[in-house]
């Protein structure tokens, strides 16, 4: 075994009373937890992953709830004073390599809580465009025919004085370029000066 430490994938994304941490390494056992901080460590595949990390603000440890899945352990993290919004996961400032933000649950401090989802996955039929099921509006994909609600391109025609696309111009008026002949490359040229090497 290794003597180098490696450290999980850690993803973080907190609400007003609650801050969201996923450890991701497969079968992880449990971390530890104290009001102030995480500790993390075990042996997967011969390799040592091992990690501390102080809290910006306590969370009530009592409270905390796990979720596991093989791929990932969930925990959601009382936060002892839920007036204080956490700048971020670590109490020292500067990066922290393998400390990511949780796009899929976070939630800016001057956003509303119903804004976004608390777990990830997105209610497609607040977008009102259809499709699928529920959503209404598009008729289905098959064809892509009967987008109910999109304008019809057809009529635009192009940016005005630019004139239709058509094909490409014909480039065979313009000549070669001096120095290069125009004839048929692979005929005239079976060798090449590289091909001489085997």
């Amino acid at each position: 075994m290794s003597s180098t430490v490696h450290h999980p994938r850690v993803l973080w994304a907190q609400r007003k009373d609650v801050v969201y941490l996923t450890i991701e390494l497969e079968d992880a056992p449990e971390a530890t937890f104290t009001d102030e901080s995480i500790d993390f460590a075990c042996v997967k595949d011969d390799k040592k992953y091992a990690f501390h990390l102080d809290f910006y603000k306590p969370i009530v440890v009592k409270k905390t709830v796990k979720s596991d899945s093989k791929r990932v352990s969930f925990y959601i993290l009382k936060k002892a004073d839920d007036t204080v919004w956490w700048e971020r996961l670590c109490k020292e400032k500067g990066k922290v390599n393998f400390v990511h933000t949780d796009f899929s649950r976070f939630v800016d401090e001057d956003e509303s809580e119903d804004e976004k989802p608390a777990h990830p996955g997105m209610d497609f039929s607040q977008l009102g465009m259809g499709g699928m099921p529920g959503m209404g509006g598009m008729g289905g994909m098959p064809g892509m025919g009967g987008m109910g609600g999109m304008p019809d391109f057809s009529a635009m025609g192009g940016m005005p004085g630019m004139g239709g696309m058509g094909g490409m111009p014909d480039f065979s008026a313009m000549g070669g370029m001096p120095g290069l002949d125009s004839g048929d490359h692979d005929a005239d040229h079976e060798d090449g000066p590289d091909d001489d090497e085997e």
